[in-house]
């Protein structure tokens, strides 16, 4: 009798196909896979943090009342409100699994630690000045932060060229005037958007020292970015999350 049956050759080549296909499609479905993760988390945190916000509302005072006055003195000794800020009027209002409070030549910082994995660094600036507006720092994958080096180069600092990619720049300022300050003003916890003349992707996008490009020196108008496409990484967006 005769039987069909495929030769070594036919296999091997068959498994190299697939090899080469493989080796093609993969990076794409795990890169997907990431920007879900990352849009997921981001909708998620916006959504955990307004309601804090809420709740905290009831407790403290209408938000735009808030006192997060930080000062230093002449020998940058700083007064209790630089490190109590944040854990009075948002870390009581949200589930975390730790909170951690840490200084750095940025400021004074508060890491809040959530179940899922995901780390918000919320900075208050002091520079000898008092300041009534939090910028925050959201991680959506936790093992990207680093407490002893952030604020570096390499993280939030001077260049920030990781903003993006792996982490999004919000921002609370509701009491806040400055004409450079109206998609904040009256608001909640909002993807950063200071210095913004305006709300399309032309403006995020376009030669702002702000804007979510590649050539771009600070990057935070990312986070806006998203949450315009309806909280979904657009397919031109300019960098890998990860």
């Amino acid at each position: 009798m005769k039987r069909n049956a495929f030769t070594l050759a036919e296999v091997l080549i068959t498994l190299g196909i697939i090899g080469v296909v493989a080796s093609m499609t993969l990076p794409t479905l795990i890169q997907n896979n990431k920007n879900k993760e990352v849009e997921a988390r981001l909708k998620k945190v916006y959504s955990v943090m307004n309601q804090a916000i809420m709740m905290s509302e009831k407790d403290n005072g209408p938000k735009e009342y808030w006192d997060f006055t930080c000062t230093t003195d002449e020998e940058n000794n700083a007064n209790e409100d630089c490190e109590k800020g944040i854990e009075k009027y948002f870390a009581p209002y949200v589930k975390t699994t730790k909170v951690e409070t840490f200084t750095n030549d940025l400021g004074f910082n508060t890491a809040l630690y959530f179940g899922d994995g995901s780390v918000l660094v919320g900075k208050i600036n002091t520079n000898g000045k008092s300041y009534n507006a939090l910028d925050f720092y959201f991680y959506p994958n936790g093992k990207n932060f680093n407490k002893e080096t952030f604020g570096s180069s390499s993280e939030e600092g001077t260049e920030r060229k990781d903003c993006g990619i792996t982490f999004f720049a919000f921002r609370f300022a509701p009491a806040d005037t400055n004409a450079n300050n109206k998609f904040h003003l009256k608001k909640g916890f909002e993807p950063y958007k200071y210095a913004l003349d305006e709300l399309t992707h032309d403006g995020l996008t376009g030669s702002h020292e702000y804007a979510c490009t590649k050539s771009s020196r600070y990057k935070v108008f990312c986070t806006a970015l998203i949450q315009l496409n309806g909280w979904q990484i657009p397919e031109d967006y300019p960098f890998k999350v990860k």
